[in-house]
């Protein structure tokens, strides 16, 4: 199944403050986060007012995550357009004293999306869930034959991460 990841946090290399996945079928994760730093004027002001719904505790996202990426029993392809997306989402399966959170086997692709801005396609943008949606949207369009704006390199990664499945 391909998940596309979105996620907003506090400047370049900041805390992770919202996170969404949203399933190639449509259905979605999306979590805010309590922020556990000063937030930057840029974030505050285009960020924030946008979330949609109350932060929580990074454990119980964590939580709620697992839950929803146990629904599927794999493989699991996650897909994203900025690294510090695949960056968050990585470290939210990470746990303690060396140990790890499920899915245990899976793929990231990071796509160059030349002419495609997350942000202009959303329709919140700045939303994680609204941004990650814009961009499962439009890798799906372009996967069906729908649109063909997407390069051949990124048309290719995701085919061939998809090959061995029936997910092509």
């Amino acid at each position: 199944m391909r998940y596309y990841i979105d996620t907003e946090f506090n400047g370049t290399g900041g805390q992770l403050l919202s996170i969404a996945l949203v399933r190639q079928d449509g259905a979605h994760f999306y979590e805010v986060l309590h922020a556990h730093e000063l937030i930057v004027p840029w974030v505050q002001d285009h960020v924030v007012p946008h979330y949609g719904q109350e932060p929580v505790e990074r454990l119980q996202a964590v939580k709620k995550m697992q839950k929803f990426l146990r629904k599927d029993k794999g493989p699991h392809i996650f897909i994203a357009d900025w690294p510090e997306d695949l960056a968050h989402f990585n470290r939210m399966l990470l746990r303690g004293h060396g140990k790890r959170n499920d899915p245990l086997q899976f793929a990231c692709l990071l796509l160059n999306l030349p002419g495609f801005s997350t942000s202009s396609a959303s329709e919140v943008p700045h939303n994680a869930l609204a941004d990650a949606r814009a961009l499962a949207d439009h890798v799906e369009r372009n996967l069906s034959g729908e649109l063909a704006t997407m390069g051949p390199a990124d048309l290719s990664l995701v085919q061939r991460a998809c090959a061995d499945s029936d997910l092509a």
